[in-house]
């Protein structure tokens, strides 16, 4: 007996221990992602230069994403300024909360703590969660982060239900909403997997989901409300994503369908390598091994899969991008880590393997950042941070320093570069969505339009959009205004220019 209760201790210990290194190992692993995002060129991705740009503005929508992480993004800009690191730090607390909660989540319904601690590993194996996510992506992060708040509130108020769940389970489910608009299948197929189970389908009439609903709704009611009145234009452009060119319905349906398998496989393809090949020994007993838990997060899986197939055979949709559905298929590990605990199966060879491929991939991610920023010069490949935004800022900075100025481009990719290196220079981008007003601008008495030129360096004149907005305001455009630019990428090869073109209107009021 003493001897048991010696070797259940030494457990508790050596259970405690992992879970101190997981969680130092995935905070290191962030702080070296923000590192090396703060090593590379001052020149922002497209989703970083969106961020930027929008964080001049706290409003109830901003175009065809919802709102929640331009609300963080404007918070944080607010108490720290607009930086480099401003808009990587957030990026980064946000992926290493959601590998938190995820491991919390994974702790609720597995019996084995180091085998929770695996299901947090998985998220590495994710390429959209552990690679596209931290290279861009803003609201795929903010899904990442709200998808593994859901589960872990979720997990518990079915486990162990109590008020403070039950908050917590509205709280995550309407930030998810406004997260992106492709969460709301997460809690629908917990819906109906917990009513389609007899064992959990009491807590569906529990008087503290009201609490729950109340909160999401609260949280979710004011970009609804901005939302019912600016559907089809924020609708817009995710329909033109999701369906297709006017093919037949059957050859929509069987396009729809191929884009759904595709997709799967790109999302849990190796997450499903890893962990078969981890435990292949055992494989056989795992795939049959059964629990209240695999049983219900499998109900999951399947119906959240179910619905977007309804969606391709009633809805229209034809093409299903693998990074959709991060809040569905994100619960793989965990589906897979119950599947282990429920075989009871020796841990030590799969799981020594699992830690291999985990600190294989945390060594990789952030090289494979670096080099393919800092390799450009070889490779002749050219990222957005390559591109001489710096150069570019420099080159205009006379112009809109000497009077108050407006900065207009066609996209937010380069206004929010601009606005980065020219604050606190007002920027507008004209490529609002048809039926979205612009957001608003202060008052200014020069303009200065900014856009990407011909590969030759020369300019056919004003882009038609600007002579239109300058035409809007009374002012005859005028060719003689526009300036070329030529610069050299950052990291690029001896010769390799990229070409901007500019145009200042002084407009006198």
């Amino acid at each position: 007996m003493l001897q048991q209760n010696r070797s259940a201790a030494y457990g508790i210990r050596l259970s405690s221990e992992r879970h101190v290194i997981l969680l130092a190992a995935i905070a290191i692993y962030f702080i070296i992602n923000f590192l090396v995002r703060m090593a590379l060129p001052v020149n922002l991705e497209l989703d970083e230069a969106e961020q930027s740009y929008f964080s001049q503005w706290l409003m109830s929508g901003y175009g065809s994403q919802p709102p929640l992480y331009n609300w963080l993004q404007y918070a944080t800009v607010q108490l720290f300024g607009l930086s480099l690191a401003s808009l990587s730090a957030l990026k980064n607390l946000l992926l290493f909360s959601a590998y938190v909660f995820y491991f919390l989540a994974a702790r609720e319904v597995i019996r084995d703590r180091q085998i929770a601690a695996l299901a947090a590993l998985g998220l590495l194996t994710i390429p959209q969660v552990a690679f596209e996510a931290q290279r861009d992506l803003s609201h795929t992060v903010a899904t990442i982060f709200t998808a593994s708040l859901f589960l872990y509130a979720f997990l518990r108020t079915v486990r162990r239900p109590s008020i403070s769940s039950f908050l917590l389970f509205g709280l995550a489910t309407g930030l998810g909403v406004i997260a992106k608009y492709n969460f709301v299948l997460l809690p629908a197929a917990a819906f109906l997997a917990i009513l389609s189970d007899a064992r959990w389908r009491p807590r569906l009439f529990d008087w503290r989901l009201l609490l729950a609903g109340a909160i999401a709704l609260t949280i979710v009611a004011p970009h609804a409300l901005w939302l019912l009145d600016h559907f089809g234009a924020a609708s817009a452009h995710t329909m033109r994503k999701l369906t297709g060119s006017g093919s037949t319905p059957a050859v929509a349906m069987l396009s729809g369908l191929g884009s759904l398998t595709l997709a799967s496989l790109g999302f849990g393809g190796l997450t499903i390598a890893v962990f078969s090949l981890a435990y292949r020994e055992r494989l056989p007993a795992i795939i049959r091994a059964r629990s209240d838990w695999t049983r219900l997060s499998g109900r999951i899986l399947i119906f959240a899969l179910g619905l977007i197939v309804l969606m391709i055979l009633f809805g229209g949709v034809e093409k299903v991008r693998d990074r959709w559905l991060t809040p569905i298929l994100i619960l793989l590990p965990i589906y897979f880590a119950l599947k282990i605990d429920a075989a009871a199966t020796n841990l030590h060879p799969g799981m020594r393997r699992i830690w291999g491929v985990a600190f294989t991939l945390m060594a990789l991610i952030p090289t494979l950042l670096l080099g393919r920023v800092a390799t450009a010069s070889l490779t002749g490949l050219y990222q957005y941070p390559n591109y001489p935004f710096i150069s570019m800022a420099e080159e205009v900075r006379p112009q809109v320093t000497s009077a108050p100025t407006l900065v207009i481009t066609f996209d937010t990719h380069m206004a929010g570069n601009l606005r980065l290196h020219l604050q606190p220079v007002p920027v507008l981008a004209l490529s609002t969505p048809a039926g979205l007003k612009p957001p608003p601008t202060p008052e200014h008495q020069r303009i200065l339009f900014a856009w990407r030129s011909a590969a030759d360096g020369t300019s056919a004149g004003l882009p038609q959009k600007f002579e239109q907005y300058l035409q809007e305001r009374g002012i005859t455009p005028d060719a003689s205004q526009i300036r070329a630019v030529t610069l050299p990428y950052t990291y690029g090869r001896a010769g390799d220019q990229y070409h901007f073109a500019y145009a200042v209107f002084d407009i006198g009021r």
